[in-house]
């Protein structure tokens, strides 16, 4: 009798698990510098840790992703260094696998006008503000490749391995 009981209620835990155990592997692993909503507009607003892109020279490109209501936004964060810089009036190219080229222009960032020192931190932030079709352009695809242009022209940097479904999972969190 025992050894019966003991067995369904072993059957059961196993069953129980194997119900659970793919919705755990699935779960979205989502994390956020801010998620809450604007007291003013009460909108939704979240912004996901910087994730690891790509590297330019060896230094960290670093993505976003935000969203204010239903306006979604890609910031890209990278460290400024011997007059390396990404044009900030120029567009940017994110190449995903399926072969579609997502342009991407940079919102006008104001000057700081309250700054009173002129030491520059190195730290630059670039913004995005993704169309519907653009995020969903980059939300059904792996990134390979990022363009950028120097002054000297434009420049590709290929995208390695599990970093180029990091976009992919970063949109997903701000959904």
């Amino acid at each position: 009798m025992f050894t019966t009981l003991y067995r369904k209620n072993i059957q059961k835990l196993i069953f129980v698990a194997l119900i659970l155990f793919p919705s755990l592997l699935m779960s979205q692993k989502c994390s956020y510098e801010k998620n809450e909503v604007d007291a003013i507009t009460e909108f939704q607003v979240k912004i996901t840790r910087p994730e690891l892109l790509c590297r330019i020279n060896g230094q960290p490109v670093y993505i976003k992703t935000q969203c204010i209501g239903p306006h979604k936004y890609l910031k890209l964060q990278y460290y400024k260094y011997s007059n390396y810089v990404i044009q900030e009036d120029r567009e940017i190219a994110l190449v995903t696998e399926s072969g579609e080229e997502i342009i991407l222009f940079p919102r006008t960032m104001p000057g700081d006008s309250t700054k009173m020192d002129t030491f520059d931190t190195g730290l630059a932030l670039l913004i995005f503000k993704l169309s519907d079709n653009q995020y969903q352009a980059l939300k059904s695809s792996p990134l390979i490749k990022f363009r950028y242009y120097l002054v000297s022209g434009w420049v590709e940097e290929e995208i390695k391995g599990s970093k180029q479904t990091k976009l992919i999972e970063a949109l997903t969190c701000i959904e």
